[in-house]
């Protein structure tokens, strides 16, 4: 999977892609949660756990409905991309120069609580990626069990599964479906 903060929160929402039906958010796993946040966010220790988690869960939501619309090349909605505007507004940045390594350099400093600050910074890796990358290789699982939202890095963009493992599951069932015609029609 691609290391990224925001494609890991999307995909917190587990599904079984074996199609048992069973699903899993990861939020909800103590030590998924804080393998996430120890990755990702700084200072983890200073988060209250369950306003964390909330807060993730809205966050996740709010970039789901963005990313479901432009993997069908749609617009993503105005009032969706506004849920992830009031995030950055929240956490303004100030400018401060600094001595590093014997030089000085310009620095961006986040002004806010370290939920809102986490919150912004996941947010604005999502926001960045949207902004800069080509947005047709942005793509959903189309094993309709799984739903994972991935980055297609194929050259001619033509990756329909997330891994080979779906890719695999995917093609192994369409082989025993066509079996069972033929045998049917025989």
């Amino acid at each position: 999977m691609d290391a990224a903060p925001w494609l890991e929160l999307l995909n917190s929402d587990w599904h079984d892609y074996r199609g048992s039906g069973r699903r899993e958010d990861r939020l909800d796993d103590p030590r998924w949660l804080e393998g996430y946040l120890g990755r990702w966010v700084p200072r983890p220790d200073r988060l209250d756990r369950r306003t964390a988690r909330r807060a993730l869960r809205d966050l996740r939501d709010a970039m789901r409905v963005i990313v479901d619309p432009l993997v069908c090349q749609q617009k993503a909605r105005a009032d969706d991309l506004a849920r992830l505007n009031a995030l950055f507004e929240k956490v303004p940045y100030v400018r401060r120069i600094e001595a590093a390594g014997g030089k000085l350099v310009l620095v961006e400093v986040p002004v806010g609580g370290p939920l809102e600050i986490a919150l912004a910074s996941i947010a604005r890796s999502f926001a960045a990626k949207l902004a800069e990358a080509d947005i047709s290789r942005l793509k959903i699982c189309q094993n309709k069990d799984c739903l994972w939202v991935f980055l297609d890095g194929s050259r001619n963009k033509s990756r329909r599964w997330c891994e080979t493992t779906c890719g695999n599951l995917m093609k192994v069932r369409r082989f025993r479906q066509r079996r069972k015609r033929a045998r049917k029609s025989a």
